[in-house]
């Protein structure tokens, strides 16, 4: 009996061996940052790559811990990055206020950041178009740095408690401890034509693609006041070219209000009432469906490599840029499991769901089995 159940304990563990693992020789890792990754066990064939930033007193692992983002790398195959910050930087915070981090290639947190992407793409083939970064506080305010100083590297962006890029500038120090503390006050406030500046100004005489973002923030926030959630969209409204066209309250979950601009592909915010600091849960499957990872993968066989076992690796189709007018139904006579996605602009998949969840939209890109 007990070798049956060690056969059964060995047959899981190559079944699932996937785990977040440190990497080191990534880079030339200017500012002495640590890199860890989350890699599944199927891998799509050209899989995007999604950068997870923690706040400050966290790291990569706590960031994976703390949120189910993994369980979606899992099902659609794309890869996980955590960075973690210098822990000589106050708090273990992201380097949100020097000239080396704010610049392109200057040097700074930014710039080892992009070299992980850089390793990851080119060790796993990864698809160089469809790099994503989300980040929580000082992990948020990175994010909004990364897509200033590397529009040419992120896709998209969603920070989570986060400020505009740069708004630290000159502050001497980014954390919470810091005697210059006018930034996560609210203190500093821009025209949307200053702000768009300061992120123009981050990657001087680019004129490619810029980030699209996704913006979350909590209503009562007191440490990152909540009113950083307008200047951060007043920043990447002129950055895209963008104009709010409406709210709708109630959107995605009761307590939310969204706040609409264009058609929303570019651009769109989440504030959250009651929610304070830390409150507002990641919301994973809008967050990767705004990316547009959420793509239904075919799959071929290979072996794995593991384990000397043969697994299937998912591929998936290249990126359409979301520029999907109208709703495609989905497959009726199939159902999904919980969680899983079973309907929005573009689904061909699955539109029942196992009981006893049910399909509920989320929003007009993507509805889940819950």
């Amino acid at each position: 009996m007990l070798g049956i159940i060690k056969a059964i304990a060995l047959t899981a563990s190559l079944v699932h061996g996937a785990s977040l693992q440190s990497v080191t020789g990534w880079g030339s890792n200017p500012s002495n940052i640590q890199m860890s990754i989350y890699v599944p066990d199927r891998l799509a064939s050209k899989p995007p790559v999604v950068v997870a930033l923690h706040g400050c007193g966290g790291n990569g692992q706590q960031m994976y811990s703390s949120s189910r983002f993994q369980t979606y790398a899992d099902q659609y195959g794309f890869i996980l990055v955590y960075p973690s910050s210098n822990s000589n930087q106050g708090m273990a915070c992201w380097d949100n206020h020097s000239a080396k981090s704010l610049t392109h290639d200057g040097g700074g947190d930014t710039q080892g950041i992009v070299q992980q992407v850089q390793y990851t793409l080119n060790k796993y083939n990864g698809d160089a178009n469809r790099v994503y970064v989300i980040g929580f506080s000082s992990g948020a305010m990175m994010t909004n740095n990364l897509a200033a100083t590397y529009p040419d590297v992120f896709e998209a962006g969603a920070p989570f408690a986060g400020v505009p890029a740069a708004c630290w500038a000159g502050a001497g120090g980014s954390n919470p401890l810091n005697t210059n503390t006018s930034c996560p006050n609210a203190q500093i406030t821009k025209s949307a034509q200053d702000w768009g500046n300061y992120a123009r100004n981050a990657y001087p005489g680019y004129t490619g693609r810029r980030t699209r973002m996704q913006i979350w923030h909590g209503a009562t926030d007191n440490l990152v006041l909540p009113q950083l959630f307008q200047e951060e969209l007043k920043q990447w409204s002129n950055v895209l070219g963008v104009s709010q066209v409406g709210t709708n309250s109630n959107n995605p979950e009761s307590g939310y209000t969204q706040y609409l601009y264009g058609d929303g592909k570019q651009l769109v915010g989440y504030l959250a009432a009651g929610l304070g600091h830390g409150a507002v849960p990641y919301h994973e499957s809008m967050v990767l469906s705004f990316f547009g990872v959420l793509t239904t993968p075919s799959t071929s066989t290979t072996t794995s490599t593991r384990a000397t076992t043969t697994t299937s690796v998912l591929t998936t189709t290249p990126r359409t840029t979301m520029v999907i007018t109208t709703t495609t139904p989905g497959n009726p006579g199939a159902q999904q499991s919980k969680w899983g996605q079973c309907g929005g602009i573009g689904w061909t998949g699955a539109s029942a769901c196992s009981p006893p969840a049910a399909c509920s939209t989320l929003n007009p890109y993507y509805a889940q089995c819950l």
